[in-house]
């Protein structure tokens, strides 16, 4: 009899995650619509065009599918490039995982590689490592735009130490000299699994450090802070059809301070912090609070819950399995 799967093994796992993720969601926003008055916010919700359900997804999917083009991007640049069918549903079973705090659950595609394809696991826990990396960069140069040249100084401050934290980090000397203490570690059989573990996570960081040259930096850098800038025109147009017009940049600080917060959070797809990140700043720029609750519902509904929901059907209809599964892509 087979063993189960990564996902079979991960599914009681996966759905208690989801109920309690969904019981803290609707504790969250039930408790802030009574607060900011139920009817009030119903009214604002209300007030949107049907059409909004479409477009706002659309722009949405659109950010994805750039992602895609970078997580693409990334396999080729290591080495390993693969067709866009196999590739598209390991990344879009990923999306089932995109709760998880800071997105860190997405780094199980790394073993989807490997069963599907015979890739090391490696390479894709370094992709998502350098998918997050330029997550952050790409954030942090929006929001440094949003606020004006008097936090710019600061944000590329802050994001250069980061970057050269990084580049230390992935240093081949510095993997050279773990490496050198893993191997003196006591060869004794309960250490065997976590200096494993530990060796595949250095085997990522040094594909980390592929990923983090000017070029394969510079693109997905860019491609993350063109998502992070449709995501925020998606939320200033939602603001502009309740009657409450911001700037694009202003919209660009909310949308990009929101998802920070979530990730600073450590809880999944952040949740309490994200909203509270998002409502305070819209509200300080002088939106309702009706409205801004109204507007970060839809928006979360669009960026978190239906990329979760494709991710969960993509998985179910494409269960883990070996090489020979995707028999259009290519075989270990």
């Amino acid at each position: 009899m087979r063993p189960p799967s990564v996902p079979e093994a991960l599914q009681p796992l996966m759905q208690k995650r989801w109920f309690l993720g969904l019981v803290a969601t609707l504790v969250v926003y039930l408790g802030l619509s009574f607060w900011f008055g139920f009817a009030n916010v119903m009214r604002s919700l209300a007030a949107l065009p049907w059409w909004c359900w479409v477009v706002v997804p659309a722009l949405v999917a659109f950010g994805y599918l750039l992602m895609f083009q970078r997580w693409q991007f990334y396999l080729w640049q290591l080495g390993h490039p693969l067709p866009w069918r196999p590739s598209s549903r390991i990344y879009a079973a990923g999306l089932s995982l995109v709760a998880a705090p800071g997105r860190s659950g997405e780094a199980l595609r790394g073993l989807w590689l490997q069963r599907r394809h015979g890739i090391p696991v490696q390479v894709g826990v370094g992709v998502t490592l350098a998918e997050r990396v330029t997550d952050l960069a790409g954030a942090l140069l929006v929001l440094a735009w949003g606020l004006g040249g008097r936090v710019l100084p600061a944000l590329l401050a802050g994001g250069g130490t980061l970057a050269i934290g990084a580049w230390l980090l992935t240093h081949p000397a510095a993997l050279r000299r773990l490496e050198g203490f893993l191997d003196r570690l006591p060869a004794h059989r309960r250490w065997r699994g976590l200096t494993r573990l530990l060796r595949e996570a250095l085997g990522a960081v040094s594909r980390l450090r592929r990923l983090l040259r000017p070029g394969p930096l510079l693109v997905g850098t860019t491609l993350a802070a063109l998502v992070w800038l449709v995501e925020a025109a998606a939320l200033m147009g939602l603001l502009q059809l309740l009657g409450d017009p911001l700037p694009l940049t202003q919209a660009a600080v909310i949308r990009t301070a929101m998802a920070l917060g979530g990730v600073l959070s450590f809880l999944p797809a952040g949740v309490g912090t994200a909203e509270a990140t998002a409502i305070g700043l819209a509200v300080a720029f002088g939106v309702d609070r009706s409205a801004a609750l109204a507007v970060t519902l839809v928006l979360r509904v669009c960026t978190v819950l239906l990329p979760t929901a494709v991710g969960v059907l993509v998985l179910a209809r494409h269960r883990d399995g070996g090489p020979e599964e995707d028999r259009d892509g290519v075989g270990a």
